[in-house]
């Protein structure tokens, strides 16, 4: 009986995708060619092109150099366990930007299947009980229409069978970090974030979902005070990895 009725979804869902492509016709946000509604505005050509990160440090996922963490190093690290999904260059980095910035906010949806595929594939991050976002400031948020993080991690929830919470908030008068330099974004992130108290349970093990990994700098500090606020472990998974030079600059 379940399996009848799962035929059926999918087929009431195909005929869907088809009405919709027949009024309203979908591109992929990377390459601009025609896709299914279904496709949620990603090709499988570009999908498959996505740069899966690799050559990765065990501890917070950041880039080797001879062997030697380029991020965590003899840092504080506060981080359980960070998961990255893909490499923010070629596919991944136009899918990203376009997201955040050009209002294509139906890619949430594929970019939260790769990272709840990654998520299952980790040691510790599928033990979360709870997921939340990297925060986003009331203004920024009113100005883009949503914060692109949190959209990916309700879904991501949804697919771990965990409740979303919005654990986080920023605190005024943050600045931006995508200006600064290395040790200057780790200093200037020094108290940019509080807990919500009384959604914060106490041992809860979270798991924060931000868009872009660069210097560890974010996910770091929001780790930090979430364990500080009670929390007994505290994943990341980031959508995708900057290096902290060059071409890595953090959008905003």
């Amino acid at each position: 009986m379940t399996a009848g009725r799962g035929v059926i979804r999918r087929a009431a869902y195909a005929l869907l995708c088809g009405a919709i492509d027949t009024v309203f016709p979908s591109r992929c946000a990377v390459c601009g060619a025609s896709v299914s509604w279904g496709r949620h505005s990603l090709c499988a050509a570009c999908h498959d092109t996505i740069p899966r990160a690799g050559d990765r440090c065990p501890r917070c996922s950041g880039y080797l150099d001879s062997g030697a963490c380029s991020v965590c190093g003899t840092r504080a690290w506060y981080v359980d366990e960070n998961i990255v999904v893909a490499n923010y260059r070629g596919a991944m980095r136009t899918a990203v930007r376009k997201y955040k910035f050009s209002g294509a906010r139906r890619l949430a949806r594929p970019f939260a299947e790769l990272a709840a595929q990654r998520i299952t594939d980790a040691e510790g991050a599928t033990t979360c009980d709870i997921v939340t976002a990297v925060p986003m400031g009331r203004t920024k948020r009113w100005r883009r229409g949503y914060n692109q993080s949190e959209e990916v991690a309700r879904l991501v929830a949804r697919r771990l069978g965990v409740p979303y919470r919005r654990l986080l908030r920023e605190n005024r008068g943050a600045l931006v970090q995508k200006t600064l330099g290395y040790r200057e974004r780790f200093l200037n992130i020094l108290g940019r974030f509080s807990v919500s108290p009384r959604r914060m349970p106490e041992g809860a093990r979270v798991l924060v979902v931000d868009d872009i990994f660069t210097t560890g700098a974010t996910i770091n500090e929001c780790a930090r005070v979430l364990k500080g606020a009670g929390a007994r472990a505290v994943y990341g998974c980031a959508l995708a990895r900057a290096a902290a030079h060059g071409d890595a600059e953090r959008d905003a």
